[in-house]
């Protein structure tokens, strides 16, 4: 389960073990700095590529009825 903010001011997971050893760990999670910046420009190019396939697959589709 994920949080935001942690007891570190930053994102953490947290695993918690309640059917036996009722241990809890947190593991958090501190993301370089253009993380999400480079995440949205891969996303970015994967559309640019895959768009225009899928709407030409589309159009087709639809065109044979």
């Amino acid at each position: 389960m994920g949080r935001a903010p942690g007891e570190r001011d930053c994102p953490e997971v947290v695993v918690e073990d309640e059917s036996g050893s009722m241990v809890t760990v947190r593991v958090p999670l501190v993301p370089p700095d253009d993380w999400i910046a480079d995440h949205q420009q891969r996303l970015r190019h994967v559309m640019k590529h895959w768009i225009p396939l899928l709407s030409a697959q589309a159009g087709q589709a639809s065109a044979n009825g």
